[in-house]
């Protein structure tokens, strides 16, 4: 078959669009560079150039999965998040943008921190997935040490492969657990604890769209009933762990800040919290402070 780039996308996103998928051309653009591993740019400066038969069975075969809902990101076995590229599997949930608030925010305190204490700042990150975060924080705040942790032990590998690839292993340590249990009993050292948890409720996992609710792991998404369970436990451990001026650093839903503002002003360690918004308005990272 003699097809195109230009045909060929131009059938895709017909077929996409068919299929009710929500972005359909930028998900038609990525796969087809995908196939052919080269830039979506390149799609249009050579949209007369041939696709080989192999290249054109190889995204018929993505198109076929897209279609039926799974996401890109699990397609082509990545996603950028903080500028940096990331490997992903069906064994950890896709990054999202608005974690990256945690990485901002989180490099914010750790700064601060160092500036007070005058020593390099160590962080760990709760829930770690993919590794995003901690190896976010990690380029971000070169000086740091950090800790990644998951209960998940599939998505540590995940995790310690991205690490690998990122230039950043020998500065970020991987541990499989539930929340902060690797570290307790031992001495409050870390300066940040940042968490992306799962918070959606169970009632919201029903409503969710089907590449989200079908392909990415349940357990990393629902929080129990009001979507705050590991949230709580987490607020009435994470003193156990962080040092002195330390820092907890939540992500929540949308609706879920007041609650879980509430929920750390019922324990006592804390000695500050508020919130940061996301680029839409909404209270979306929960901190809290250590005297």
């Amino acid at each position: 078959m003699n097809i195109s780039l230009g045909d060929a996308l131009r059938k895709a996103v017909q077929c996409l669009t068919g299929h009710g998928v929500v972005e359909p051309r930028p998900d038609a653009e990525v796969l087809l560079a995908h196939v052919l591993m080269l830039p979506r740019s390149f799609l249009y400066l050579e949209a007369r150039r041939l696709l080989t038969a192999v290249q054109y069975e190889r995204y018929m075969t993505c198109l076929m999965r897209r279609k039926h809902g799974e996401p890109v990101q699990y397609i082509t076995g990545q996603q950028e998040f903080w500028s940096l590229e990331f490997e992903v599997t069906p064994d950890v949930l896709i990054p999202r943008p608005e974690s990256e608030l945690l990485v901002e925010h989180g490099g914010r305190f750790l700064a601060q921190w160092e500036a007070r204490q005058q020593a390099a700042p160590c962080f760990l990150d709760v829930g770690t997935g993919s590794g995003c975060v901690a190896i976010s924080l990690a380029h971000a705040f070169p000086q740091s040490r950090g800790w990644g942790g998951d209960i998940a032990l599939q998505a540590l590998q995940v995790a310690r492969r991205n690490a690998h690839r990122l230039g950043v292993l020998a500065r970020v340590g991987w541990v499989c657990g539930d929340l902060v249990t690797s570290f307790q009993g031992g001495r409050a050292c870390f300066a940040l604890c940042v968490a992306n948890l799962p918070y959606v409720t169970l009632a919201e996992w029903h409503q969710l769209p089907r590449e989200i609710r079908d392909y990415e792991p349940r357990h990393a998404l629902v929080g129990g009933r009001d979507g705050l369970d590991l949230i709580r436990r987490l607020v009435a451990t994470s003193p156990e762990v962080l040092a002195p001026g330390g820092t907890l650093l939540l992500e929540v839903g949308w609706q879920q800040a007041a609650a879980v503002v509430e929920i750390v002003r019922q324990r006592s360690q804390f000695q500050a919290v508020g919130v940061f918004q996301d680029v839409a308005g909404i209270a979306r990272i929960v901190w809290a402070n250590m005297p």
